[in-house]
Parts: structure tokens; C-alpha cells; sequence
């Protein structure tokens, strides 16, 4: 099975991923938010990863309000004295005489504390947007990239916001491992519920043994590990057995998968199952020579 992004399927990956983690939730009688946060802290202990707290988080939000506060302070009361600075060489220079360098400089700083304040705004309503834990812990990651480079140049005091954000990086990764982890789960569990129906039908009307419909190699359905061909590595979706008394009973093929990814995945996945499945064609071949045949 090929590891993707959680991403790369869409909203019906993330969807089932969600349903993935609810329902283990509820088997172990936690909520979704609890499991999400043991499953982050017992990875991360097992790598040796220092998970900051609420209480840590929180103080790191409390020093960036108090920043953002006196930045407003600070700008504010330049724009003030930059505005009382221009009023004051107006009202001294002739009505005939004018300073066009001194203007230019102040409409040039002017425009550059309009900027700083729309970027505060931004960031304000950045920070207003986070809603559940897990939203929190990957959306202030992002936040503290921005906050770190917009105020690099007034926050030399705070050089210990660059540790904080590797901490908080490397737990963002953990969670993407634990959904990709969880999204690998749910896939193995669709593949074993697949097999488990084409076995369930196989048993039903007596067949052992059908014939791929997309290869036409001969497949011993109680060998197989996943639902797929051991010969050419296309999934089953069904099986069809025999309609009458010379014919063959035959494993039905899906339809190749749409997204690049996915085709890829099964390209590369291939020889892998082939490596195995040479070793499921012995074992047939073993069983028919002592006269395992399909009933």
C-alpha cells in the first residue's frame, strides 16, 4: 500500500480518516479530540519528542498579544509625532516655499505604517480563526512562521521563540504521520472486508481456484493475503463461478483507479506482490501435485 498525503484523496480521505479515528475512539470510550491527543503524545515519546503543554502554548500566545499590543502602541504614537512632525515644517515654510524631499520621505513612511498596520490586522484575524485542538496546534504553527518573520526586526528579544517552533513543527509532523497511519488502516481493513466477501462467495459455490479475468493466470483463492492478483497485481472485485460443467470459475477485475496516485502506487506496489505471490505460485503448484485441485 502506497503511503499518501491525507490530502491527495480529497475530502473522501479525510472523511474517512475522520470516521477512521472516531471509531476507534469509541471503542476504546474516548472522544475524538482525547484519542487524537494521546495517539500525538505516545508518538512522540516514543521519538523522543518534548510535546509542549496547554500552559506553554498559551504563554507563547500571551508574549505574541503582548507584542502585537506594543507594536499598535509603538506605531501609533509614530504616526502621531510623524503627523504633528508634518503639520509643524508646514505651518513654519512660507506659503511659496516647499519641501518636496521631506514630503516624499513622510508619504514613504506614511504608506509604510499603513502596510505594518494591515499586516497586524491579518494577523489578528489569523489568530481569531482557530477553532478545535488539532485545527490549533497545526494553525499556530503556521501562525508563529508568519509572526517570526514579520517580527524578526523588533523581537531580538525572543530568540527562544526558534526552539518553541521546532518543537511545534516536529509535532505537526507526528500528526500527519498519525492520520497517514490512520488512513493506511482504514485501507487495510476495506482490503481485508474485500477479501473476506470474495472468500465468503468462493466458499458458497464450492470454488478454489478461478482464473484471473484480466491476466488469465490461475489464482488459489484460499492463498491470497489481499484482494488483488498475485500474477498482475489488479484488484478483485468479485467472483464469478463456473456457469457450467467444462468452464472456469473466474476472479472479476475493478476498473483501473482514476488518480495518477493511485496508479502509480499500484505500479510500484507490483513487484512486491509479485515477490510474494511467486511464493503463493509454489505453494499452489505443491497442492495441485498432491491433488489439491478445485472440487
Amino acid at each position: 500500500m502506497s503511503d499518501l498525503d491525507p490530502t491527495d484523496g480529497g475530502d473522501s480521505a479525510v472523511t474517512a480518516a475522520e470516521a477512521a479515528a472516531a471509531e476507534a475512539a469509541a471503542e476504546v470510550g474516548l472522544d475524538r479530540e482525547e484519542l487524537l491527543k494521546r495517539a500525538i503524545v505516545a508518538l512522540a515519546d516514543a521519538e523522543g519528542i518534548d510535546v509542549p503543554d496547554a500552559e506553554e502554548v498559551a504563554a507563547i500566545e500571551s508574549r505574541l498579544d503582548d507584542l502585537d499590543a506594543d507594536l499598535d502602541e509603538k506605531v501609533e504614537d509614530l504616526r502621531e509625532r510623524f503627523v504633528e512632525l508634518y503639520r509643524d515644517l508646514e505651518s513654519k515654510a512660507p506659503a511659496d516655499h516647499a519641501h518636496e524631499e521631506t514630503a516624499e520621505r513622510l508619504d514613504a513612511l506614511a504608506a509604510d505604517l499603513d502596510a505594518v498596520g494591515a499586516r497586524l490586522d491579518e494577523l489578528e484575524a489569523e489568530a481569531a480563526a482557530t477553532a478545535t485542538v488539532g485545527e490549533a496546534v497545526e494553525e499556530t504553527i503556521d501562525d508563529l512562521d508568519a509572526r517570526v518573520a514579520d517580527l524578526e526586526a523588533v523581537a531580538d528579544r525572543v530568540d527562544d521563540l526558534d526552539e518553541v517552533e521546532e518543537k511545534l513543527s516536529r509535532v505537526a509532523s507526528a500528526v500527519v504521520r498519525v492520520r497517514r497511519r490512520l488512513e493506511a488502516a482504514e485501507r487495510d481493513r476495506e482490503d481485508r472486508e474485500r477479501l473476506d466477501a470474495i472468500t465468503a462467495a468462493a466458499n458458497r459455490e464450492g470454488v478454489r481456484k478461478a482464473d484471473c479475468s484480466n491476466c488469465g493466470e490461475t489464482v488459489d483463492i484460499g492463498l491470497l493475503t489481499a484482494p488483488e492478483c498475485p500474477h498482475c497485481g489488479r484488484r478483485f472485485e468479485d467472483v464469478e463461478p463456473n456457469p457450467g460443467f467444462l468452464g472456469t470459475s473466474r476472479l472479476i477485475v475493478g476498473d483501473r483507479p482514476a488518480l495518477d496516485g493511485e496508479v502509480s502506487g499500484a505500479s510500484s506496489g507490483a513487484p512486491n506482490r509479485g515477490a510474494g505471490a511467486d511464493g503463493g505460485d509454489g505453494d499452489v503448484s505443491t497442492r495441485d501435485a498432491d491433488g489439491g485441485g478445485s472440487p
